[in-house]
């Protein structure tokens, strides 16, 4: 079976139909425990009630989600997903007392009651994690207030994307064959990779940039709306500084942030090695962003699904039988939706519902990306098994600061696979150029748009203005100093930040691409020279879940990110990529 066989968790809208009234019920019903959480039976029976409600949300939600998921024509299943986001967050309103209940009863006092209740025992974290950020919580009437202007705040956010997507029109752009493309940001860069000539990849690259040039002005404006409403956070919570704001609910040290960006600007050599690389390679008298999508090889590769199942399996088979059973768990029939239809979501996601395990959506293609794509999903699945056998349902719901772990790391496994075992050296070649350019867009680039974005930052916390040309200014120096490319060349490129949507939507989020890619990585590494007890602690990671703060869950698989080991050695990763790069181009 190769679609997703959701029957098994609603015969038909009936059976979901009872569960969402259910839902309902126990949602307007919750307010019954306000004012009484001030006891041991009380509070268990909060949290079990709390956890009756939570299954039900998985189960109902992802349900719908994942319909619709399948068909995005399908108004139906869209409908039963507003119903339960309605819901949610109704709950969210109804249920806001009990942090303040908590808080008032003392940590100690929870301590006390989880030495003889298994369910106060099994949220004793979630619990702590409360208290841990009392510091930074207000008083109700100023957090109604701050709540209140949410809605303004998130305003930017959708400016931004009202410029970028709705109203941008595609452009027109004529080619040197006297063709003509339209251009827009969901196809630009497919676009470039299809163009042999510099010419018309230049043509498109400023067709697609002269909108943000056209807008800059506003765009820089809301980027300054972005910032200022950040900064306004950190001051009304009383954060000593922005990376607090955004790391200080995880507890993840400034540290981690501040060394990842040292690290990558004292480590920039490979990148610039493997731009030099693609210069000559090319032919290219001068080297331009825009030509980052040329592709080494072009050789059409086939990657049927059978195929690719039978050999992501195969390449887990180093991390012994017990991970490679979970695999297979995670990829049996019916939980995987394996090829395009029409309306299906674009993409790939590894999901879970409640009483069911993982789920995986593809979009194979029979190609190696998408083979490398199963490898990927199967490593969050594979996650979340270990994660649902060793946790209560309270703490298993892992970060997304772990979650890019697992799944980069069966990335690694397959391509040491392919080029251990493969003959055919077109496949090589496309595997290896595949980990470069995992390298270069997820450390590397990643790295250098989290460090625009605390340059950006600090520049207004210190009373700079923030206009078009102080964004740019700071990009270019940016890539001069990460990829030592000259954008007085291009300079329309400095408007890069004007294109990267998670600048605008989900401040200081790109940095954990990086560190989780590392993270992978040193890990690996650790696995493969069979350091003693390197797997079992990247079992014990896998198992953990959300029962730590996410560094210390990490630092279980021996790995400290708050040091520049971990950095360092994907900066190494890449050099000896790109040796085995050059080989197989000569």
């Amino acid at each position: 079976m190769t679609n997703w066989n959701l029957e098994e968790v609603y015969k038909n809208e009936e059976e979901w139909n009872k569960d969402f009234s259910s839902f309902q019920g126990l949602v307007k019903n919750i307010v019954s425990f306000e004012g009484k959480l001030n006891n041991l039976e009380a509070i268990e029976e909060y949290l079990a009630y709390e956890e009756k409600i939570s299954k039900l949300i998985s189960k109902l939600y992802s349900y719908s989600h994942m319909k619709f998921d399948q068909n995005q024509k399908d108004l139906k299943s869209q409908e039963l997903v507003n119903k339960v986001i309605k819901v949610i967050y109704e709950l969210q309103s109804l249920s806001a007392f009990h942090n303040d209940e908590f808080l008032a009863l003392g940590y100690e006092k929870f301590e006390e009651y989880a030495k003889k209740s298994k369910i106060i025992k099994e949220n004793l974290f979630n619990i702590k994690m409360l208290f841990d950020g009392r510091k930074h919580i207000l008083a109700p009437v100023c957090e109604q207030i701050v709540s209140n202007f949410g809605p303004v705040t998130n305003a930017f956010g959708n400016l931004y994307a009202a410029l970028q997507n709705s109203d941008f029109e595609p452009i027109d752009v004529s080619l040197t064959d006297g063709s003509k493309v339209k251009v827009s940001p969901n196809n630009y860069t497919s676009i470039l990779a299809s163009l042999k000539k510099q010419e018309d990849r230049k043509a498109v690259f400023e067709a697609q940039y002269s909108y943000y040039d056209k807008h800059k002005n506003t765009l820089s404006s809301i980027y300054k709306g972005v910032v200022d409403a950040n900064i306004a956070n950190m001051k009304t919570r009383g954060y000593d500084n922005i990376l607090a704001s955004f790391l200080d609910g995880e507890k993840i040290p400034t540290d981690v942030y501040t060394s990842l960006i040292q690290t990558a600007r004292e480590n920039t050599a490979p990148l610039k090695r493997y731009i030099k690389i693609r210069q000559k390679y090319f032919n290219l008298p001068e080297y331009h962003t825009y030509d980052r999508m040329l592709s080494f090889s072009n050789a059409k590769v086939a990657y049927p699904y059978e195929k690719a199942y039978t050999d992501v399996l195969k390449a887990l088979e180093p991390m012994g039988d017990d991970f490679v059973a979970h695999a297979k768990e995670a990829l049996k029939d019916g939980h995987v939706d394996v090829f395009p239809t029409e309306a299906k979501r674009s993409g790939a996601y590894s999901t879970r519902i409640e009483g069911y395990g993982p789920y995986i959506l593809l979009n194979h293609t029979d190609d190696l990306e998408s083979a490398f794509t199963l490898a990927h999903e199967c490593g969050h699945s594979i996650h979340t098994l270990y994660t649902i056998e060793s946790q209560p349902f309270a703490t298993q719901d892992y970060r997304i600061f772990v979650a890019e772990i697992p799944s980069t790391l069966n990335e690694q496994l397959f391509l040491d696979y392919l080029l251990k075992n493969s003959n055919n050296k077109e496949l090589k070649l496309q595997a290896v150029c595949k980990a470069v350019d995992n390298i270069v867009s997820t450390f590397y680039r990643q790295t250098l748009f989290a460090d625009f974005e605390y340059q950006a930052h600090t520049k207004a916390i210190n009373g700079e203005e923030l206009n078009y040309e102080v964004l740019s200014n700071i990009m270019a120096n940016l890539y001069k100093e990460y990829y030592g490319i000259d954008l007085e060349t291009e300079p329309l490129k400095k408007l890069v930040w004007a294109y990267i949507p998670h600048m605008y939507y989900s401040p200081f989020y790109v940095y954990q691409y990086a560190t989780c890619f590392s993270a992978s990585m040193k890990i690996y590494e650790e696995i493969k020279n069979n350091k003693p007890n390197a797997m079992k602690n990247y079992l014990n990671m896998l198992k953990a879940g959300a029962s730590l703060y996410p560094v210390d869950v990490v630092k279980l698989s021996g790995v400290d990110l708050t040091s520049k080991e971990p950095f360092e050695a994907v900066c190494n990763k890449l050099n000896e990529l790109l040796d085995s790069l050059e080989d197989l181009i000569k």
